[in-house]
């Protein structure tokens, strides 16, 4: 009986051990784990957030943008033209295809139609009138437009004054931080032109690249207006309709 009681004994107390090292070894590690999700979480989240379209652009360029500046680099037919705008991807998106108002805030741009619309693809007619040595230079332009709903516009020419037209215009949303809201958009738009016969490749070059910089400067200017006219809309306060008793 004593020799039994001992090994009783001896059994109770290997069991509590064994319990007590199970328990510590899951609270180090719960701890681990936990102190593990705290460091790689924020770590993710600053790996997301320096990997957006905006933060992988020079400092230079981040600089210009971020003080409200259209940046356009490129030269010789082929650019890429950039502006950073405090608005939502669905009104900057409602003024890149606004087709048929283009004149109404594009400088140089004096119609615009619509003539062929399928889905997703417009077909648009553009005319411009630009001052060239004082003297007034009409152009047309049709190309294709294909929307990618929101985020994307690819287009090329189908037909007009010049040999090449073609690029996409592309919709970043801008967020301070992963899963913040949105709160502003990268505008930018990749081009490739080409002049027609008899135009001198340096001097349409020049007044190519900077057209680009005023038709964003002028898009800029177009969603900030719109953007003003649907936060006041919102602010407005709704009536409640009179009832009559």
């Amino acid at each position: 009986m004593p020799a039994l009681s001992t090994n009783r004994v001896l059994a109770n107390a290997r069991t509590r051990w064994v319990s007590v090292r199970t328990k510590t070894l899951l609270r180090f590690g719960g701890l681990t784990t936990a102190l593990l999700l705290t460091v790689t979480s924020p770590l993710a989240a600053r790996a997301e957030l320096f990997n957006s379209p905006l933060e992988r652009l020079s400092v230079a360029e981040r600089v210009a943008l971020r003080s409200g500046k259209v940046v356009v680099t490129g030269d010789r037919g082929r650019y890429v033209a950039k502006v950073l705008v405090k608005a939502s991807p669905d009104v900057v998106w409602s003024v890149l295809t606004d087709y048929t108002n283009l004149s109404k805030f594009l400088p140089n741009v004096v119609s615009s139609r619509v003539i062929e619309a399928q889905g997703n693809r417009k077909v648009v007619e553009q005319v411009d009138v630009r001052q060239v040595f004082l003297v007034s230079r009409r152009s047309r332009f049709r190309t294709e437009n294909i929307e990618t709903a929101k985020k994307r516009i690819d287009f090329r020419l189908l037909e007009g004054d010049v040999k090449t037209l073609q690029g996409y215009w592309q919709i970043d949303p801008v967020a301070t931080y992963p899963g913040a809201p949105v709160t502003q958009v990268l505008l930018m738009q990749d081009i490739t032109a080409e002049p027609g016969t008899g135009t001198p490749k340096g001097l349409f070059y020049d007044l190519f690249r900077s057209g680009l910089n005023e038709s964003l400067t002028a898009i800029s200017q177009e969603i900030g207006r719109r953007t003003l006219q649907a936060t006041a809309h919102h602010a407005q306060p709704q009536t409640s309709p009179t009832r009559s008793f």
